[in-house]
């Protein structure tokens, strides 16, 4: 019994040891990155999990081809399953960092979801990967979950993906005040640049190639 006792208060130090460090993680990507105060006032609690494709992990702040983020990825955090959640990924650096005149680019805004199961939740803007235009440099792409009050009303209606004014511009910080969401929960960051793939999306998205 002894040695049981001991194995769980083990197992339980290592999980806090590893949540301390995902929230020292997730705050210092977040400022080296920029995002405070560039886009948030506080960073998000602890560190996202990302999954693309079902076979590899974002690793906050690293760099990725916009052919290996085309598919809506699998998120993972300390959700309560009775409460609901708000996931959105903007790219604050449209259409480049220098002159990010359309801060943020709405890619992904789902609300009203249960627990962890996105499938359940409602989508306003379903998710696109990103798409920098040639020569723009690196781009930043935001990943962020809210935790909502109680299933809640959304005003805004869903955008088609092929509606480019619905999702330029969109303040994330002013989404979450509006509904008193408070800081994110959780969140990451990662990069991507231009490669062949862009070319093919712009024409699916807005039937352009640039």
């Amino acid at each position: 019994m002894k040695l049981l006792v001991c194995h769980l208060l083990f197992l339980g130090f290592i999980c806090l040891g590893r949540s301390q460090d995902d929230s020292e993680n997730v705050r210092r990507i977040m400022k080296e990155m920029e995002v405070i105060p560039e886009i948030l006032d506080e960073p998000p609690r602890e560190l996202l999990r990302i999954k693309y494709d079902n076979t590899f992990d974002i690793e906050e702040g690293k760099s990725y081809t916009p052919t290996e983020l085309k598919f809506q990825p699998r998120l993972d955090w300390n959700a309560d399953p009775e409460s609901f959640y708000t996931v959105v990924m903007i790219c604050p650096d449209a259409p480049n960092r220098d002159n990010p005149m359309y801060r943020s680019w709405l890619h992904w805004l789902v609300v009203n979801i249960p627990g962890l199961d996105i499938m359940k939740g409602q989508p306003i803007s379903e998710y696109f990967g990103p798409l920098p235009p040639k020569d723009s440099g690196v781009q930043r792409y935001l990943l962020l979950v809210y935790q909502q009050s109680d299933k809640l009303d959304f005003d805004e209606k869903k955008i088609e993906l092929s509606n480019a004014d619905g999702h330029s511009n969109f303040d994330v910080k002013k989404f979450a005040q509006k509904y008193e969401m408070g800081s994110p929960v959780a969140g990451n960051i990662f990069q991507s640049r231009w490669d062949e793939y862009v070319p093919e999306l712009m024409k699916t998205l807005y039937g352009v190639s640039e």
